[in-house]
């Protein structure tokens, strides 16, 4: 049946034409591709984090302002036989909200991105009674949506603490973070129910008195040891929240004090070293008493205000159980070696006890991606390699804003620098240096992605003159050995196919570039960033419209049969890359995705001029909804992606999350618009333009000297292109950022062209191939 239906179409399409055999390309494709998705198989995660154990007794320890620094200090004493038992990852701390303590506590007990209200705190009642001001979590809901919420209506979602509470998990939580003039007491956040309660001694049980030492009081080590060793003996399951707050306290102490960075110092050191002791009594304890059923993990809702002025916005997250093998962590949300996401911890901690995590977590469970190797070096700690890449990441963190910043200043200024030449000057002295210079901004996409380890050994602007010098070598030697037009179109040729090259290895270049993501401020881990998206766009349209105007300047294009291979390549061409797009272990970019489809779609009927009719959009309409049921089959078959996450809550009718899905983009685009740079070159770019056509239609000698058949096709390209950089803006969370690398493509090849005499033409009501 079906087979009759494809020959009687394939027939009736046939007889269309050019324009038939275009749509009957695009959608055999398009089938062959969704067939070959389909077929492809996913490796699945073993589900759960504890490597098949019986889950017993978890100890948590929650150290506030804890970050990488000291951590590499507190391990460096560790022996070897307790770190290879160690596995450790860098934690994200991406909110609802601001980045600190609150918010990121919320985040972790809800498996949400969550905003948490601001004074919030926990309080000891008689016995071990905690109790947490929900109602204050009512009130801020109110107060934002301007409604009453009913009694029974939660609006914090559903905390870790009531899922281990209806499933028999004993939780108790200790310690505090008090100094002498605040309380604070954050732990037992973690383990309270939807009414606030948890249980546990957050006063002073495993505190001693310390007059001489920050904030009056400190840990008291054997009274934590003690309060741990009666829960194991009475219960189980257990979860143990334990709060030490000691490097709060000197932190909140010295840090407002003018010249006291050494005296903190040293308290640090001297917490860091008791701390350390600890842990290694009471793992060699566990491990004589042959006590496989206890792990404990540490974690911080905040790192230290000396890590965040350094830019180190990840937070420490370490495991350790007797029977694990040490390594470095990670989870299908990052998919990043050493890097996981604060939402991950309510899933891996249910695993834990073998618990399924609720359908409105986010998260999914950290695992184990790569066993330590033995240390070269007598003394060196075995995760020396890990430290110095997460300095490497920091670094790039660090330095991000710096080099994006003064990069598109330098875009904005070339823009209008360039244009202003051309339009005051009367001779092109200086016009193979504009063109090269063109081409240095055409390239400079490539060397983003090579030239970042860079970054470790010289700063920011150095580094920034590196890359333009490079891209102005590459761009002045390709200048002097091809065409204007080949020129063109081996720079979109050479940026489409390495992002492509990169995308199919895995992103490795484009997860660490400065045009990349961030995994640190947690908005994108993995596949095609925006910024990227739009270079791809952009620069894989710049290559077609390149070819298709070699083609006609020597007079091929006209005949049938290249004009047939031409859309063989296009139709090839484009489904590589919207596949590319769209894949779960490539590109995992929906907005990107939907923005190519429909921008190729209007490629095929600018370039071949084919007519707008119902007859055509219909087969258009039906392979644009093809390849979406494609994307979408391709997210729910294969591993974890935030794509299939969303399709997932759309099939089940969480209108919450998807609304708090679009309002996220909705309120990104829009401030990304308003403030970021990114959106001042797109309207440069726009203004640019315009100020130049409107000279070129002013001139009218300009006409006289080429034929009009380029100067149509360059025209028809940069149409599309347009169309591109509009759909791409509406379809992404920060569109502006993809629209505005997309219209790159367009706005300097363009004024590219107003220095080649050859190439000046005035606008023309008509487009496309003949």
């Amino acid at each position: 049946m079906w087979k009759n239906v494809w020959k009687k179409g394939a027939v009736a399409l046939e007889r269309n034409g050019l324009a038939g055999r275009v749509i009957l390309m695009l959608l055999s494709l398009c089938f062959w591709a969704g067939w070959v998705g389909g077929s492809v198989s996913y490796a699945q995660p073993t589900e759960g984090g504890t490597d098949g154990r019986t889950a017993q007794h978890l100890v948590v320890l929650m150290v506030p302002a804890l970050g990488f620094e000291e951590v590499e200090k507190w391990m460096e004493g560790l022996p070897e036989e307790i770190q290879s038992h160690i596995q450790l990852a860098g934690m994200t701390m991406r909110t609802a909200g601001r980045m600190n303590w609150v918010n990121n506590l919320f985040t972790i007990s809800t498996g949400q991105f969550a905003e948490g209200p601001p004074l919030w705190n926990g309080y000891q009642l008689r016995g071990e009674t905690i109790i947490h001001p929900v109602q204050k979590l009512r009130q801020q809901q109110e107060q934002r949506s301007g409604f009453l919420l009913s009694a029974e209506s939660r609006p914090w979602g559903y905390f870790l603490g009531e899922t281990l509470k209806k499933n028999q998990v004993y939780t108790i939580a200790f310690g505090n973070s008090d100094t002498r003039q605040i309380m604070r007491r954050m732990g037992a956040t973690i383990i309270m129910d939807n009414k606030g309660y948890a249980r546990g001694q957050i006063d002073k049980t495993i505190l001693t008195p310390a007059p001489y030492e920050p904030g009056g009081w400190r840990t008291d080590w054997n009274k934590l040891s003690m309060k741990l060793e009666e829960i194991w003996k009475i219960e189980q399951p257990t979860l143990a929240v334990v709060e030490l707050g000691d490097l709060w306290r000197i932190e909140q102490t010295y840090d407002k004090v003018p010249k006291s960075a050494r005296i903190s110092q040293i308290y640090k050191d001297k917490w860091l070293r008791e701390w350390r002791n600890w842990f290694m009594d009471t793992t060699r304890h566990i491990q004589h008493n042959q006590d496989g059923g206890v792990s404990i993990w540490i974690m911080t809702p905040a790192v230290s205000n000396k890590a965040k002025l350094r830019g180190q916005l990840l937070t420490p997250f370490i495991t350790w159980h007797p029977e694990q093998t040490g390594g470095i962590l990670s989870s299908l949300t990052t998919k990043q070696n050493g890097v996981v996401a604060n939402v991950d911890f309510l899933p891996t901690l249910l695993a834990y006890y073998q618990l399924p995590a609720p359908s409105q977590a986010y998260g999914q469970v950290i695992q184990l991606k790569e066993t330590l190797k033995p240390s070269a070096q007598p003394g060196s700690s075995l995760f020396d390699p890990f430290f110095d890449h997460l300095r490497y990441l920091f670094a790039i963190y660090r330095t991000r804003r710096i080099i994006i910043s003064v990069y598109l200043l330098i875009m904005i200024f070339l823009l209008i620098a360039t244009a202003c030449y051309w339009w005051f000057s009367k001779q092109y002295w200086w016009a193979r240096l504009v063109q090269v210079l063109i081409g240095t901004v055409l390239l400079s996409p490539i060397y983003f992605l090579w030239l970042t380890p860079l970054i470790q050994v010289i700063g920011p602007y150095k580094w920034i003159v590196v890359l333009f010098f490079s891209a102005f070598v590459t761009s002045f030697v390709l200048y002097q050995l091809v065409s204007h037009v080949w020129f063109l179109t081996l720079i979109g040729l050479t940026n489409t196919l390495i992002i492509l090259f990169d995308l199919w290895r895995g992103s490795i270049w484009m997860r660490r570039s400065f045009l990349g993501y961030d995994p640190l401020i947690g908005a994108r881990f993995y596949g095609l960033g925006n910024e990227y998206a739009g270079i791809l766009l952009g620069s894989s349209l710049l290559a077609v419209t390149g070819i298709s105007v070699w083609l006609a300047r020597n007079g091929w294009l006209p005949k049938r049969r290249v004009k047939g291979l031409l859309v063989i390549f296009m139709s090839v061409f484009y489904l590589v890359i919207i596949y590319s797009m769209a894949a779960p272990r490539l590109g995992t970019n929906a907005g990107a995705t939907i923005a190519a489809l429909l921008t190729y779609g209007v490629s095929f009927l600018f370039l071949f001029r084919l007519k707008v009719s119902l007859r055509y959009l219909l087969p258009v309409f039906g392979v644009v909804m093809l390849s979406m049921a494609g994307l979408v089959h391709l997210h729910l078959q294969g591993e974890h992606t935030h794509i299939g996450s969303f399709v997932v809550a759309a099939q089940n009718g969480d209108l919450k999350t998807i609304q708090e899905v679009i309002s996220r983009k909705l309120a990104m685009n829009w401030r990304l618009i308003k403030v970021s740079l990114w959106g001042k070159l797109f309207t440069t770019a726009l203004m640019v333009m315009g100020l130049v056509s409107f000279r070129l239609r002013r001139q009218p000698l300009y006409r006289y000297y080429e034929d009009m058949a380029q100067h149509n096709l360059w025209m028809t390209g940069f149409r599309t292109m347009i169309v591109g950089a509009l759909i791409i803006l509406m379809a992404n969370d920060s569109g502006i950022v993809a629209a505005a690398t997309t219209i790159i493509f367009l706005a300097f090849p363009f004024i590219f062209l107003r220095f080649n005499r050859h190439s000046i033409r005035a606008d023309s009501t008509s487009s496309g191939l003949a």
